[in-house]
């Protein structure tokens, strides 16, 4: 299974427990593929370093380092205008470069797209379901 993940739900499983936190467990355990862009991962490292107050802990700094090693980084050849917030198309970017099977997010910006996006766009909650079965 191949997906995008949205800043917001790889910032909750580092900093916080719950369903992001076990979304991030069962890609360590190659239960699914992650894929990334340079400028997702650039916005990976600016959010989580700005919520480390500006220190990267070790948290932070194993999680950047499995990301650059592990994430599969594609290169987008398509912009993409559609989101409310113009920071959130790179996701939309990546996924149709990727072919993902789904984008997992908890921005509203790109879950109300949820309808009308080629790629499906779930929740950490409903992507965990369906990692479930």
């Amino acid at each position: 299974m191949h997906i995008v993940l949205d800043t917001n739900v790889l910032v909750s499983g580092v900093f916080w427990h719950g369903i992001p936190e076990k979304i991030l467990n069962n890609w360590k355990l190659n239960k699914f593929q992650i894929f990334v862009s340079e400028k997702i991962l650039n916005e990976y490292e600016r959010v989580l370093y700005s919520i480390s107050d500006g220190e990267y802990d070790d948290s932070v700094k194993k999680w950047l380092y499995l990301l650059s090693k592990n994430a599969h980084i594609v290169q987008s050849n398509e912009e993409i205008k559609i989101c409310r917030d113009p920071n959130d198309n790179m996701f939309l970017e990546c996924a149709i470069a990727a072919n993902v099977q789904y984008i997992v997010s908890g921005d509203s910006d790109l879950l109300i797209l949820k309808s009308s996006f080629s790629i499906p766009i779930l929740t950490a909650k409903e992507f965990y379901q369906i990692l479930e079965k």
